[in-house]
């Protein structure tokens, strides 16, 4: 993991003639294509300060004004970083057609748990010293998102396609493509003329990530390896990953890119293969392996996805979670597991014994579920915390993708008292500025996924809301622990709302005092100001 560290070096390669790449200011890659009077920029980076970085060493090379930028995806370290190299914000952005969408559903629908679980999964939090220190990121460096003194500066596309687009910028002919692999939204460039292929993250030097454990929705991995193959068809000279170096030679890139979708293939035909003469995820994770000539291949070491996340991703995105042992169709409850676990291990010191037997045996995986159980039984058990702490950094220690190694090294720090995850980050001037760009549609959408059950066991209300700035309204019928969202204003509304969607944003994320907005006005209330607040109140 260490020697892998070398591929994310802070460089900026010449692909080929007016084409480069500046790999290791951040998590993503940003590839500049120069044209005849000006140049347009693939992917933007995850923060302002590193693309203002990127920027800086791109002008070394050419002033010619940037007209274009292009979005191989909706991921934020090659999104957010768009106003560090155009700062007005005024150029065209090319993405697809549902990349805004899901840029949005991240920021307003996930963001708690995307920031908990992306935390521990980037090693935001590890120590650049000792035994627990960050190595890299898998794919890059580090991820600069969160980091301090990083800002977000996202240009929303202005320009987008649905399968292919043929198009020329600055001179240069430009075809754009739908591929679908790490996200759906996934779209790869190719220059005819230079013969250069952009795979956007369908292609990196790494086993792929066909599951990720920050959270993803389920990676279609037969689009992915068809996606791939539309990229050999092309026949590509030069491949200019938006992760890791660049690559010439056609031979050596079409080597690269069939062993890449024989991988890919290989672990979803044999997972298909297994699940069908009744294999679970457990069995299925101990029995595929790639073969030797993939598993040896440079571009397929387990650096950022791993071969046994993959089959479990694959398994659930076929048949669910449900993994045919009926003994787990409805499992015991945690709690209940753990006091069978006490029980049968004598007591909690037997338990404890027995955990401590695991880990001096190596058995690391089996003591630290041994140990989780005590931590539940007992969540301030200070022995218990600590012999899982070190269970998940003997698991964390010996892993080769830094995704799992960062995971397993933060829960343990964490099981210490040494970190604590936040589940947001704060809400700086370029964070209210992105929250100011969503559409308030979503977050009429988020906030039934924050409705507090108990609290609205026994309400009935229906708050209809009127955004005069935009033209929308909107009803959100709470009804005993359920919130209906309408898109259109109710007829017969408990309370209705009138606000400027940017002074309800604010309101929903608590910039803002509703008790001072409805004071100044900036609400206007039809109603009872205090049915309102109590609305307000069921939701977290």
């Amino acid at each position: 993991m260490a020697a892998h560290t070398a591929e994310f070096e802070r460089t900026l390669y010449e692909v080929t003639d007016g084409v480069h790449q500046a790999v290791g200011f951040g998590l993503a890659n940003s590839i500049l294509v120069e044209g005849d009077d000006c140049v347009f920029v693939v992917d933007v980076m995850g923060s302002v300060e590193s693309a203002r970085a990127v920027k800086t060493e791109f002008e070394k090379i050419t002033d010619k004004p940037i007209r274009a930028l292009i979005y191989t995806h909706n991921h934020a370290d090659h999104v957010f970083g768009g106003r560090g190299f155009v700062p007005d914000g005024e150029v065209d952005v090319y993405a697809h057609e549902t990349t805004e969408s899901y840029i949005d559903r991240v920021v307003s629908i996930i963001r708690p748990i995307l920031s908990a679980r992306s935390a521990r999964m980037f090693g935001n939090l590890l120590p650049r010293e000792g035994p627990d220190a960050f190595v890299n990121a898998g794919i890059g460096p580090y991820l600069e998102i969160g980091g301090e003194g990083e800002t977000l500066g996202l240009i929303r596309p202005n320009r987008t396609f649905a399968d292919d687009l043929d198009l020329e910028l600055c001179g240069v002919p430009v075809r754009l493509v739908h591929a679908p692999g790490e996200t759906n939204d996934q779209l790869f460039v190719w220059l005819p003329d230079q013969r250069v292929l952009m795979p956007g993250d369908n292609v990196y030097k790494a086993f792929p990530n066909l599951y990720t454990i920050r959270g993803t929705l389920y990676r279609d991995v037969l689009e992915w390896a068809k996606s791939i193959d539309r990229m050999r068809e092309l026949h590509p000279e030069h491949l200019a990953p938006s992760h890791t170096r660049p690559v010439s030679g056609a031979d050596r890139i079409a080597e690269i890119l069939t062993a890449y979708r024989d991988a890919i293939q290989y672990v979803h035909d044999q997972t298909i293969r297994g699940l069908n003469r009744g294999l679970t995820p457990d069995e299925l994770a101990l029995a595929i392996e790639l073969p030797p000539h993939l598993r040896n291949h440079p571009y397929l070491q387990e650096f950022y996805g791993t071969v046994e996340w993959s089959v479990r991703s694959i398994f659930s995105g076929y048949l669910g979670w449900f993994d045919g042992d009926t003994a787990t169709l409805s499992p015991a409850p945690p709690d209940e597991r753990a006091r069978g676990f006490r029980d049968l291990a004598g007591g909690e010191a037997g338990l404890l014994a027995a955990a401590q037997r695991a880990l001096e045996r190596e058995q690391y995986a089996w003591a630290a579920e041994l140990a989780s159980q005590l931590v539940r039984l007992d969540p301030d058990s200070r022995k218990a915390k600590g012999l899982e702490a070190a269970a998940l950094r003997a698991l964390g220690q010996r892993s080769t993708s830094p995704n799992g190694r960062n995971y397993y090294l933060t829960t343990a720090r964490e099981l210490e008292g040494q970190v604590v995850v936040e589940s947001d980050r704060d809400i700086d001037d370029s964070v209210r500025t992105l929250l100011d760009t969503i559409p308030i549609g979503n977050f009429m959408a988020a906030m039934p996924t924050n409705l507090d059950p108990e609290k609205s066991a026994e309400t009935d209300l229906v708050v209809g809301f009127r955004f005069p700035d935009v033209g929308e309204s909107y009803t959100i019928h709470v009804r005993r622990g359920v919130a209906e969202l309408r898109p259109h204003f109710p007829e017969r509304p408990d309370v209705a709302v009138t606000v400027d969607s940017g002074v309800w944003r604010e309101l929903v994320v608590g910039l803002r005092s509703p008790a001072l907005a409805f004071a100044t006005g900036d609400v206007e209330v039809e109603g009872s100001t205090l049915d309102l607040i109590g609305f307000l109140r069921l939701f977290d």
